[in-house]
C-alpha cells in the first residue's frame, strides 16, 4: 500500500512499478484494487518506461509502448484457472456452432466452383459476362489467393442469382457493426494481449474461410479468457466501459473501408465496377485494422473525450441504423420470403451457384447465432455481477422485436449498447 511517508519504489506484479511522489498521492483508503495486490520493493533505477500517473505518482511500465491510463491494460485477468476452465466448458456451444458452419459450408465444394470459374477466366451467366481481373494487388500470391473468392461472390454481386443478391447485400452491410464492436471490445479493460485484443486476425481469417466459422471461436475465446463482468465490476464505472479517446475515428474508418465498398459491390451501375470493388473489399478487415491503429495514434491526442466523432455509442448507432435501412429495403422490396433469402435448406446442393448461395446463408446464420448467444452469456455474466437493472431487462426483451424490424446487424448493435450501458451502472 502507498503510504504518505513511503518513498520506496514498488512493483505491482506483473507489469507496473510505482514510485510515489510528493504530489497527488492517494490516501491509503483510496488505493484501488490493483494496487492492493502483490507489491514488493524494487531498485529505483530499474530500467523501465516512465510516466506520471495523476494519483499514484511516477509509473514505470515493463512495456514501453503501453499506456497506463488505457483501460486495455487493467485489470489483468483475475479469475482463477478453475474459473476459466468452467467458463470454457460452459462456452463449448460456440464450438459446436463453428463446427456446424464449417461442415455445412463445405468449403471444398465452394473451391471446386471457384476453380472452374478461374480456369475459364470469365464469369459468365445467361445475359452477360465479366472478365476476371488478372492483377489487382500487384502481387501474384495475393491475386491467386483472392481470385477464386471473388468468383464466390459473383452470383450475388452481379445479380445472376437474384436470391443471393438480397441476402449477401444485407449480410455484408450487417458486418459493419460486427467489425466495429470487435474492435471496441479490444479496448476493453483486461483485454490487452488476450485473444480479443487482435480482432483483425479473426476478421481477416473470416474473409477466407467464412466469418460464420471464425466468429464462434472468437466468442469462445472472449468468454473463456477475457475479463468477466465480475472483474470489471471491481473497477470504477468509467473504466468498465469503452472510453471515447480510445476509439479514434473508427466510425469514419468503417464507413469508408467497409460500408462504402459493400454498397459499391452491389449497387454500382456497371458489372465491371461491381467486380472491381469485390476485389477491393477482400482486404477490408486489414485496411480497417491498420487505419484504426495509425489514425488513433494521432487522434488520441487531438480529440477530446467528449468529441462526438469518437463516441462508441454514435459508432454502433450509425452502423446499426444503416443496417436497419438495408434490412427495411429487403423487407419492402424483396420478391422472396425472408426464409428463402436468409435460411439455408437442408438439401445438398451440387457444385455451382446454388451451393455458393447456401454457403453464404449458412455463414450469416452462424455469425449472428453466435453473436446473439454471446450477448446472452454476457447478460447472464452481468446479472451474476449485480449490474443488471429492471430497465436493462426491458431493453433485452426488445431485442427480438428489433431483430425482426431492423435486422440482425441493428439488433446486435442495440444489444451491445445495452451491455455497455449496464456496465456503467453502479454495482448493487
Amino acid at each position: 500500500m502507498v503510504g504518505r511517508e513511503s518513498h520506496k519504489c514498488m512493483v505491482i506484479k506483473p507489469w507496473i512499478a510505482v514510485v510515489p511522489t510528493t504530489h497527488d498521492r492517494a490516501p491509503p483508503n483510496k488505493v484501488p484494487f490493483l494496487l492492493k495486490r502483490s507489491i514488493k520493493p524494487m531498485h529505483p533505477m530499474h530500467p523501465m518506461h516512465k510516466a506520471v500517473h495523476p494519483h499514484f505518482g511516477t509509473v514505470y511500465s515493463l512495456f514501453p509502448f503501453s499506456n497506463f491510463s488505457s483501460p486495455s491494460i487493467s485489470p489483468p485477468n483475475m479469475a482463477s484457472f478453475g474459473a476459466r476452465a468452467r467458463r470454457a466448458i460452459a462456452s463449448v456451444p460456440f464450438l459446436f456452432i463453428a463446427a456446424w458452419c464449417f461442415r455445412q459450408m463445405d468449403i471444398p465444394k465452394v473451391v471446386e466452383y471457384q476453380d472452374l470459374v478461374v480456369k475459364a477466366g470469365v464469369i459468365e451467366w445467361d445475359g452477360g459476362s465479366v472478365k476476371i481481373l488478372d492483377d489487382f494487388f500487384g502481387v501474384d500470391y495475393l491475386n491467386e489467393m483472392w481470385r477464386g473468392v471473388t468468383a464466390t461472390f459473383a452470383p450475388s454481386t452481379l445479380a445472376f442469382d437474384s436470391v443471393s443478391w438480397w441476402q449477401v447485400f444485407s449480410f455484408l452491410i450487417d458486418l459493419g457493426p460486427v467489425y466495429a464492436i470487435w474492435i471496441l471490445e479490444s479496448y476493453r479493460a483486461g483485454s490487452a494481449y488476450g485473444p480479443v485484443y487482435f480482432p483483425t486476425f479473426f476478421t481477416l481469417a473470416g474473409q477466407y474461410v467464412g466469418l460464420g466459422s471464425v466468429a464462434p471461436v472468437y466468442y469462445f475465446l472472449s468468454l473463456a479468457f477475457g475479463p468477466t463482468a465480475s472483474d470489471l465490476a471491481r473497477l470504477s464505472t468509467e473504466d468498465r466501459t469503452i472510453r471515447n479517446k480510445d476509439t479514434g475515428l473508427l466510425v469514419l474508418i468503417v464507413l469508408l473501408f467497409h460500408t462504402f465498398e459493400a454498397f459499391a459491390m452491389y449497387v454500382s451501375p456497371e458489372n465491371e465496377t461491381r467486380h472491381y470493388w469485390t476485389w477491393a473489399w477482400q482486404f477490408t478487415p486489414l485496411w480497417i485494422g491498420m487505419a484504426n491503429v495509425l489514425i488513433s495514434i494521432v487522434t488520441k491526442r487531438l480529440l477530446s473525450n467528449s468529441n462526438v466523432l469518437t463516441s462508441p455509442r454514435l459508432l454502433v448507432a450509425l452502423l446499426g441504423a444503416i443496417s436497419a435501412g438495408v434490412w427495411g429495403y429487403v423487407l419492402l422490396y424483396s420478391p422472396y420470403p425472408l426464409s428463402t433469402v436468409f435460411l439455408p435448406s437442408n438439401e445438398e446442393k451440387p457444385v455451382g451457384v446454388e451451393h455458393c448461395r447456401e454457403a453464404l446463408q449458412t455463414d450469416e446464420v452462424s455469425l449472428f447465432s453466435s453473436s446473439f448467444l454471446w450477448l446472452i452469456y454476457s447478460f447472464l455474466d452481468l446479472g451474476f455481477a449485480g449490474l443488471l437493472g429492471s430497465d436493462t431487462l426491458f431493453q433485452i426483451a426488445l431485442l427480438p422485436i428489433i431483430a425482426f424490424a431492423g435486422g440482425p446487424g441493428a439488433a446486435f448493435s442495440f444489444g451491445w449498447y445495452v451491455r455497455e450501458k449496464a456496465l456503467s451502472r453502479p454495482k448493487k
